[in-house]
């Protein structure tokens, strides 16, 4: 399956007119050979693929890669400029998103007459339409997230913290066989539920409040990613009604996605939904997202995007409002598109997430 994906770097490179190109993000060298570190450069060329990385991953690189050539960098060894000279490479592609400007000098400097033109998104577009292997990876993280997530709600109450339900929360996913969470875990109570992206505080938990809880596992280099907004009590009749819109604005999403739909006239219906409620200034980021080996990745949903809906793509849909100094409700749901109606992956009933005080 790797390489069928290194075929479309080659088509990348036939389009562009490039003789190779060099990647640098982890996310992208992990999608095209399997090997995932803090330190690598792939470089594929029209006859070899190589990795290029330091001693302490050579033995793991040649065992999880399989048709990749394992190069060990050394300071005083001008790899790049070899492998260069070798294959005859005037013209090369670079990872311009991921590739930071100290990175990019010192290629160019450690080379001669070659010509580096940036790739922008080339290699993240073709991530976007999942193989099935990568859809079951990604189910796969989305029953660990979906167990943990049961587990610990059926434990929370009042007075306790924040950090001691995202805590419980990552212990459970780890201890299911998750890698890891997918991104760190957001608990936001009250008025702390209008941060968006909220760290979670030593803030306990009270009667009468909205919880976001955003969580996500990561398994085979997988994620998931879905939000749940819990009440505690009986929470007040403005927040109550909030829940209400963003959900039917989430269902009205999910019912309307189909292939070939433009994701921004996706955003518009979602965004369009919750204006004529009211609240389309409380309503700030994009509806949606790619998920993949990233949390967020290609495509973006949201009212500056460009593209179609396309078989094979795994989004999230996940409209919020936050209130400032008020609270917030945010809903998340996971979507592959496919041929005919798409197929919510997660399983969550976000309608009963009402803890009785």
């Amino acid at each position: 399956m790797k390489e069928n994906r290194i075929d479309r770097v080659l088509a990348i490179l036939n389009t562009m007119e490039l003789d190779a190109c060099l990647l640098k993000g982890m996310d992208n060298i992990f999608y095209l050979t399997g090997f995932r570190g803090t330190e690598g450069t792939l470089l594929v060329t029209k006859g070899d693929v190589f990795l290029l990385t330091d001693f302490r991953y050579i033995t793991h690189a040649q065992e999880v890669t399989h048709g990749i050539r394992i190069v060990e960098i050394r300071d005083k060894r001008n790899v790049l400029g070899e492998l260069c000279s070798q294959y005859g490479i005037r013209k090369i592609g670079f990872d311009s998103i991921h590739a930071t400007f100290f990175t990019f000098k010192k290629w160019s400097e450690s080379v001669e007459n070659v010509e580096f033109v940036p790739l922008d998104t080339a290699i993240e577009e073709i991530r976007k339409n999942k193989e099935p292997e990568e859809i079951d990876s990604i189910v796969r993280a989305i029953d660990i997230a979906t167990k943990a997530f049961t587990d610990v709600f059926t434990m929370l109450h009042p007075g306790q913290t924040e950090k001691e339900v995202a805590n419980n929360l990552d212990y459970a996913m780890r201890s299911l066989g998750a890698e890891s969470p997918s991104f760190p875990t957001i608990v936001a109570s009250g008025p702390r539920a209008a941060l968006p992206h909220a760290e979670p505080t030593g803030k306990k938990i009270r009667d009468g409040e909205m919880v976001i809880i955003d969580f996500g596992a990561q398994v085979d280099g997988y994620c998931s990613d879905e939000t749940c907004t819990l009440s505690i009590g009986d929470v007040n009749g403005k927040m109550q009604d909030i829940y209400v819109i963003v959900n039917s604005a989430k269902q009205l999403a999910l019912d309307k996605a189909r292939v070939g739909m433009p994701m921004r006239e996706l955003d518009m219906i979602v965004r369009g939904y919750i204006d004529e409620a009211g609240y389309g200034d409380f309503f700030r980021h994009g509806t949606g997202h790619g998920v993949g080996i990233a949390v967020h990745e290609t495509p973006a949903i949201n009212s500056g995007c460009g593209g179609l809906l396309e078989e094979g793509m795994v989004i999230t849909i996940e409209p919020g409002i936050y209130i400032p100094n008020v609270g917030g409700v945010r809903l998340e749901d996971m979507l592959l598109i496919t041929a005919d109606a798409p197929r919510v992956l997660t399983r969550i009933r976000k309608d009963e997430l009402h803890i009785k005080v």
